[in-house]
Order: C-alpha cells, then structure tokens, then sequence
C-alpha cells in the first residue's frame, strides 16, 4: 500500500468510530440490566435468597454487564468498514512499514483495558470538576426529583461520552498498545499478497 493511501486520523473519524461503539454498547447493556433487574426481583418475590445479596448484584451487575458488553463491541469495532475507511490492527514500532496484524480477542481486551481505564480516570475528574459543582447549582433552586433524575442522567451521559470520545482520538486511534496500534485504512483491502503492508509517513 502506498505512504500516500496512510489516513491521519482527525476528530470526525473519531466521532463516527465513538457512535458505533457506544450506541450498541449502551443499548445492548440497557436491555441487559433491565432483564437482570426484572430476574433479580423475581429471585426476592418467590424465593427466600438473601435479600443483601440481591441487592449487591443489583448495584454491580450494570457495571459487569457494561464492560463484558463493551469487550465485544469493540472486537467488532476493530475489524468495522465504515463509509470512507476501516478500522486494522497494525504493527508498531519505528520500522519505515507495518504489517496488518489479525484481530484476535487477546488484541482487542488491550485495547479495551486502554479504553475503559482512562475512561475512568477523566470520568472521576469529570465528577469532580463538572458534577459535583452542577448538583450544587441545581441544588440552589431545589427542583422536583423527576427533573433532578432526568437532569443528571442527561449530564452523566454527556460528560462520559464526552470523555469516552476523548479517550478514542487521543489514546487509541494511532497511539502503541503493546505491539500493534489502531489505524485508519482505505476501504479497499490491497491485494500485495497475504501480508499488507503500509508505509508510514516520515516525521519531521
């Protein structure tokens, strides 16, 4: 494949990579939890289990489900066509190429430790910089727990999206992750044999 064939990633691929992970994962993990909620009420009604541990799988379990949902979309992700480019796995390193590498799921829990972790990390900042001194304000004007609620959930999604959006252009597309890193392809694969391979632009 040509040097000039490499795409530099900008934020609108981003965008457009973020928006195929999210929405699936989001709504994939909000029929879960909703059936893990419905399961575990049914478990309290009609049986004599214990009511503690009901509970501690009911604040967990969102969480777990979240993640282990997350592990899969983003396998799926990596190896996603979309309208201008593909997403490949290629090797890293300071070599003038790299080969394209296959998507095993061993590559894709590194890149989702990558995601989820830093995630984290801005998220509990977002919290502490951005929550906190929202739910003072709100506070000032004490309004109803329904627009509280909606208020929240709204600003909790949209600072975690801001931030998970944030991790996948800085941290991931095109940065090292073990032996391989994140790029942007042409859609069309390159028939050079069974290895493809790209050269890298030359860094000033």
């Amino acid at each position: 494949m040509p040097a000039d064939s490499y795409i530099q990633p900008n934020m609108g691929h981003a965008l457009r990579i973020w928006w195929a992970f999210y929405w699936p994962t989001t709504l994939v993990t909000a029929v879960l939890t909703y059936a893990l909620q419905y399961g575990v009420r049914q478990v309290y009604e009609n049986s004599a289990f214990p009511a503690k541990i009901l509970a501690r799988v009911l604040q967990i379990g969102p969480y777990v489900l979240t993640y282990t949902v997350a592990i899969f979309v983003m396998h799926y992700i990596l190896g996603k066509t979309f309208r201008h480019f593909r997403l490949g796995l290629l090797s890293s390193g300071n070599t003038s190429s790299a080969q394209t590498l296959p998507r095993s799921f061993v590559r894709t829990l590194r890149v989702w430790w990558t995601y989820v972790w830093r995630t984290l990390v801005y998220s509990m900042l977002g919290l502490a910089f951005v929550i906190y001194p929202a739910g003072w304000f709100v506070g000032m004007f004490q309004p109803g727990p329904a627009f509280s609620l909606v208020f929240f959930t709204v600003l909790g999604f949209l600072v975690n999206g801001a931030f998970s959006l944030f991790v996948i252009y800085s941290n991931i597309l095109d940065e090292d992750i073990g032996d391989f890193r994140v790029s942007l392809l042409p859609r069309e694969v390159p028939s050079v044999g069974p290895t493809a391979l790209v050269s890298w632009p030359h860094q000033s």
